[in-house]
């Protein structure tokens, strides 16, 4: 990704990728408190406490997998799932109240999330038997051209990178097609028809942290003869993925963070009583819920680690581009840390809003899930403002 992509991470999408660690439950608590309602950080909390409080973890699962339901954002949901009942094994009961709650759910209208909503309830545990998620670190090669296809994989989280190639008619020479970026809900794996032996016929790279969602040939193979109604399902998938490339080469790896909105923001920070004046600062913030905000500072300040702001009671100044208004909400420090960004040590801050007006907290909803045409152009906006620093 280009130096200006880069810039606009988010620092909850950072804590995805794995370029922010967060190393102890109480910073995960406090940032939770900032995003209560993120399923991703949930994933990851409940990620973490898998290696620290297994126990812990299947509530964590459970609660990041509702959460993604709620978005509509159903193979996500599927994987949380996953890992939640690898902790715990189901009842029979629980797995069709799962499946009733995807679909009454609203899921996304892709492809992928299309396939996973139209399976019955046996075909879809058929499916979370054999999907192998597994994680994969950014700039890794997944797979080159003439490599066998052995598996199918569906994009949980993350981007890669697929190079195309194809032979021209004449002489079968192989040359570079083009190349298009693999978002979370695409999938790649040439396994179908599975009676047919195939080579890959492009190189997939990936370019931030992945995860997938992978299921072998075998095993489609078996669920494909156990209920033969999910061939045709599978042919509609890979027709709408054809259909789909034909539309569109290239997509903006930008665009898997929907709620990433980069906003300029004041925070005046009071200090201890005893006199002492508001510490004024001034940062940019791209992670914003109705519950907070994190709050990336322009240059390391002059206050000691971060965490030193822990606690501390703040004012917090939005300038919404899109109403061209200032918000201004109160709130509490309750998480923070430096980290490196760009070549430099930066103080990251997240705010846990407490009071705000109505109409206040109307702005705000609209601002953070507002159309995606309102996004466009406060990226628009926040393009031209990095061109001009």
């Amino acid at each position: 990704m280009n130096d200006s992509t880069d810039m606009r991470d988010s620092v909850v999408n950072r804590i995805i990728e794995g370029s922010i660690t967060i190393d102890s439950l109480t910073e995960f608590e406090n940032l939770l408190k900032v995003f209560p309602n993120n399923p991703r950080l949930h994933r990851v909390f409940a990620d973490f406490l898998a290696q620290e409080k297994p126990f812990d973890a299947v509530d964590a699962y459970r609660i990041s997998a509702n959460l993604f339901i709620q978005e509509g954002q159903t193979l996500q949901a599927i994987v949380s799932k996953i890992f939640e009942w690898r902790l715990a094994k189901p009842s029979h009961q629980e797995g069709q109240e799962f499946y009733s709650d995807l679909h009454k759910g609203s899921p996304k209208k892709d492809p992928v999330q299309s396939f996973f909503s139209t399976l019955s309830f046996q075909q879809l545990i058929a499916f979370m038997n054999e999907l192998t998620p597994r994680y994969f670190p950014a700039q890794s090669m997944l797979k080159k051209f003439g490599d066998p296809e052995n598996d199918m994989s569906f994009v949980v989280s993350g981007a890669l990178e697929e190079t195309i190639y194809h032979r021209l008619k004449m002489d079968e020479k192989v040359r570079k097609k083009t190349k298009k970026d693999l978002i979370e809900n695409d999938f790649f794996g040439e396994i179908y028809p599975s009676t047919e032996e195939k080579v890959s016929q492009t190189d997939i790279k990936t370019i931030t942290r992945v995860e997938l969602a992978k299921i072998s040939k075998p095993m489609l193979m078996k669920i494909c003869r156990e209920y033969p109604d999910v061939e045709p399902m599978l042919d509609h998938l890979l027709d709408a993925r054809m259909e789909s490339d034909e539309r569109e080469l290239s997509k903006m790896v930008r665009k898997t963070f929907r709620h990433q909105l980069p906003t300029q923001v004041n925070l005046k920070v009071f200090q201890d009583p005893g006199g002492k004046a508001p510490l004024e600062l001034t940062g940019f913030t791209d992670d914003i819920s109705l519950g907070g905000a994190c709050v990336i500072l322009g240059a390391r300040y002059q206050i000691g680690p971060s965490t030193s702001l822990t606690g501390k009671n703040v004012k917090i100044q939005m300038c919404l581009p899109i109403e061209s208004l200032t918000l201004n909400i109160l709130g509490t420090i309750v998480w923070g840390k430096d980290v490196p960004l760009e070549g430099k040590t930066t103080a990251i801050v997240g705010v846990q809003f407490k009071e705000m007006t109505d109409n206040d907290r109307g702005l705000l909803k609209d601002y953070c899930y507002g159309s995606e045409g309102e996004q466009n152009l406060i990226w628009s906006l926040w393009s031209s403002l990095l061109g001009k620093s």
